[in-house]
């Protein structure tokens, strides 16, 4: 295994890393406990997850106002079709 690099602070041991090492040395906690206890899910993710349902809304308002416009347009189109126009007109 490669030493860690002393000028990497991200390599260089904290006081909760020394800490969690010491517990689950003396067997307090395991390691697996502790990777149960991580949560993987941020507010980030939450946001994200959010912001995804309010695009599906207003997807689905969108979609629901062109179906709205599509039968207005059918029902405007079969009154000013030639054929009942030739009835009131002819």
């Amino acid at each position: 295994m490669a030493s860690a690099n002393p000028w990497d602070p991200a390599s260089a041991p904290n006081g909760a890393g020394q800490l969690l090492s010491h517990f689950v040395a003396s067997g307090i906690v395991t390691q697996e406990m502790l990777n149960i206890s991580k949560k993987t899910t941020s507010c980030f993710m939450n946001f994200s997850r959010l912001q995804q349902i309010t695009n599906i809304q207003a997807e689905i308002y969108q979609k629901n106002l062109e179906i709205e416009l599509l039968k207005l347009a059918k029902d405007t189109a079969d009154v000013v079709h030639p054929f009942f126009l030739g009835k009131w007109f002819g």
